[in-house]
């Protein structure tokens, strides 16, 4: 299995962490064991082995789980100090306010839309705010009242500062346009290194489709990992055309994914060519699971959607595309516990990565190193289609 992180700096240190301490809390829930092994190097990679048995005893299954890193692409971009932080956030959202995406992606899902642009809206926000406390304070000293003028502009400022950093914890606004100022430069070419990162990983993919031991190659990517894994998946294809045909099968897995932010963006036509060529592949298994209480994911969309841009007519469009579902967070925790996850939406984006409370159908663990093939394990379930809950203004047009 070959994981692609999201835009994460956290490396495959805190991956693996999270890997044992979740596959215990399922194994438990599912009434299995899953011995998860220590973190190797593999190549430029970390991986870990993980054994899954069942019940019974009577079944085992043996999983190399492969962490594909760019943690330290992204660690080159990840600014510090406040500054940059706010000149960063205001570039990246004028950025797509000029170019039309950011339209578009309100016209797609308004949650993500509002996940994008809250950022530029507080600070603007925060902005106007202390300039209307400059100015009162500055009447109220006038009118002779010094210390109320202190006092009270004082006490507004803090409330107002209170009410930013509050805005900032629930939705980490701070990683998303940190995320989405890179996402503006990797579709322009600016990004050298991780194009040379994808390229390896294409590698490493047909290297291990070759081995006759495999049973399974799945690549999973994770946020804007999914991006990563869907550029993997298609460069994979373009230089060995009978991928699809060795002995193991090869799979693609995406979870909370933000494609269109990439995809919408002018630029990136060598991404929408990879996207194209995924949708055209018929024998590929590509399943994406989005949960619509994740506001950073593009809920029960099609990602390669996009590729039909300019094709008139419902009978003229191609059938394509991932089979997508919902992982259906709802059924898999108490009432209370569910609460909880959907109002922490960093939690809920995070939660297709971590255990379930009760078996459920989809778990992470059971995906990952369980014995069913992904595409036989939700074989019987079909893909959803027609979810437009969250478009806006008769959604994108073609």
């Amino acid at each position: 299995m070959l994981y692609v992180s999201g835009f994460d700096p956290q490396g495959p240190g805190h991956y693996h962490s999270l890997y044992v301490e979740q596959a215990a809390v399922q194994a438990s829930v599912n009434g299995v064991r899953i011995d998860v092994g220590a973190r190797q190097r593999s190549g430029s990679n970390a991986a870990w082995d993980v054994h899954w048995h069942s019940p019974d005893g009577a079944m085992a299954v043996e999983t190399r789980y492969e962490f594909l890193r760019w943690d330290d692409i992204v660690r080159q971009h990840w600014p510090r100090g406040q500054g940059r932080l706010l000149a960063l956030t205001l570039a990246a959202t004028a950025r797509m306010l000029a170019n039309g995406s950011l339209w578009r992606i309100l016209q797609t899902s308004w949650p993500a839309f509002v996940a994008l642009a809250a950022p530029a809206a507080v600070i603007l926000a925060v902005t106007v705010g202390l300039l209307g406390i400059g100015g009162l304070a500055g009447w109220v000293w006038r009118a002779s009242h010094p210390a109320l003028a202190v006092g009270g502009a004082a006490t507004l400022v803090t409330l107002l500062w209170a009410l930013a950093r509050r805005a900032q914890a629930k939705v980490q606004m701070a990683w998303l346009m940190r995320s989405a100022s890179v996402i503006l430069e990797q579709a322009r070419g600016h990004l050298p290194a991780l194009e040379q990162r994808l390229d390896d990983f294409a590698s490493r993919l047909i290297e291990l489709a070759r081995l006759p031991e495999v049973d399974e190659v799945l690549v999973v990517g994770h946020s804007s990992g999914a991006m990563l894994a869907v550029s993997v998946m298609a460069r994979a294809l373009a230089r060995e055309p009978r991928l699809l045909e060795q002995n193991a099968c090869v799979a693609l897995l995406t979870l909370g994914h933000c494609i269109p932010v990439l995809s919408y963006q002018p630029e990136a036509m060598r991404f929408r060519g990879e996207l194209a060529r995924l949708r055209q592949e018929q024998r590929l298994t590509w399943l994406d699971f989005t949960a619509p209480p994740d506001g950073c994911c593009f809920a029960l969309m099609d990602p390669t959607e996009v590729c039909l841009d300019g094709l008139q007519g419902s009978g003229s469009l191609p059938p394509g595309g991932p089979k997508r579902l919902s992982p259906r967070f709802a059924q898999s925790f108490s009432s209370a516990r569910y609460r909880s996850i959907r109002r922490d939406k960093y939690r809920c984006h995070f939660q297709y990565l971590m255990a379930t409370e009760v078996p459920a159908a989809y778990d992470y663990f059971s995906v990952t190193a369980g014995p069913i093939r992904l595409a036989d394990r939700f074989a019987n379930l079909s893909s959803v289609t027609g979810f437009r809950d969250f478009q806006c203004f008769g959604g994108p047009k073609r």
